[in-house]
């Protein structure tokens, strides 16, 4: 009899002083985890927990209920957290929790860091594919932004996943406090570098981070005229905005690009001044590991600045559908429409049966 792959991988559950302490076996092929819970044999995961280490104690569960428990494995040495790095979930295990659940740890900020609440649409793949070097933004942002790629929610979008299947995920994010003077995409806001444009460069598995793209800069009311100019030289346009087009950024804004979350305030439309977010990137060399406190100082020379919560949620684009995300065929999105979107996001990730997602220090637009 061939062993299944939680037996593979030795993956066991044990409900202790109310939390889910889940454990493995390290595979020595493997640096990285990740663990993830569904409601039964055959659903989405709603929520992941993802460590470096052989165990996760998962304390934002409900009483006196069967979770089902599986867990992939990163492949050691790949370029990143993305498509193509990662092996097939294990088979799932039935865990139970106990009657005596406490109330979840909260996040809190250290007095030089704050807490970003950030969603992602995971692109090139129907699974959670991480924040380094990838673009996050507030849910409003994000959901006024997918308000476009949901009018056909059965069509593939430019990242070759469809609005229906599509992962979306919320992360909570403790930042190092900055005061960076000088930045062009902030639209004033000295917290954050420059916003680059990331995942853009054809190959999902080892994704990089650019100087803010023209579109980008639309977007965000930033006059790209002078800093993006299409190969012979000229100012980019509505036609080589998307094709043939580079901007340039000066090098000091690229060095604090690479090293802080960057930010650009998002408008979907030069002309608009209806303000739907903020949108981020999130640079690969600084992310600080699981182990390592936000600031800390390496021996390189470098210091992170940024550090995922090991927990995060889920919802597919049709979880946010049956929760009332409106899907009204248009070429703009206003901010009732986006506001809507953005409520039936909430709607669907309050609907794990989890206790209350916290992320303090979150963003509120919209309201």
């Amino acid at each position: 009899m061939v062993p299944t792959a939680a037996a593979v991988f030795g993956l066991t559950c044990q409900w202790n002083q109310g939390a889910m302490n889940i454990s493995w076996t390290p595979q020595s092929s493997s640096d990285y985890y990740e663990v993830q819970l569904a409601v039964n044999a055959t659903a989405e995961p709603f929520v992941v927990h993802s460590t470096a280490g052989a165990s996760v104690v998962v304390d934002s569960l409900l009483p006196s209920r069967k979770y089902y428990v599986t867990m992939r494995t990163h492949a050691a040495s790949t370029p990143s957290l993305g498509p193509g790095t990662w092996g097939q979930p294990a088979d799932r295990v039935v865990c139970e929790s106990g009657a005596d659940v406490v109330p979840q740890k909260r996040k809190y900020a250290r007095a030089d860091t704050k807490l970003l609440e950030v969603m992602r649409e995971s692109e090139f793949t129907y699974d959670v594919d991480y924040l380094m070097n990838h673009n996050s933004g507030t849910i409003e942002a994000d959901a006024a932004f997918a308000s476009f790629g949901a009018m056909k929610p059965d069509e593939k979008t430019p990242w070759n996943t469809t609005f229906y299947n599509a992962t979306f995920t919320l992360y909570c994010v403790e930042m190092l406090k900055v005061d960076l003077p000088d930045t062009f995409s902030t639209g004033g806001n000295t917290s954050y570098s420059d916003y680059m444009s990331c995942n853009d460069n054809h190959n999902a598995t080892d994704p990089q981070c650019i100087c803010d793209n023209w579109i980008d800069r639309i977007l965000s009311k930033v006059n790209p005229d002078g800093n993006c100019h299409d190969s012979r030289g000229n100012n980019c346009t509505y036609f080589t905005g998307m094709k043939d087009c580079t901007c340039t950024c000066s090098q000091e804004s690229l060095d604090n690009s690479n090293k802080y979350i960057g930010m650009m305030p998002v408008y979907m439309d030069f002309t608009s001044d209806s303000y739907y977010g903020q949108w981020f990137s999130h640079p690969k060399a600084t992310e600080c590991d699981e182990d390592e406190e936000v600031g800390a100082a390496r021996q390189d020379g470098s210091v992170c600045t940024w550090k995922r919560h090991r927990e995060a949620r889920i919802v597919k684009g049709w979880q946010v559908l049956q929760n009332g995300f409106n899907t009204s065929s248009s070429t703009t999105i206003d901010p009732a429409l986006a506001k809507q979107n953005a409520d039936a996001f909430r709607k669907s990730f309050a609907d794990a049966p989890m206790q209350p997602w916290g992320c303090e220090d979150t963003v509120s637009v919209l309201v």
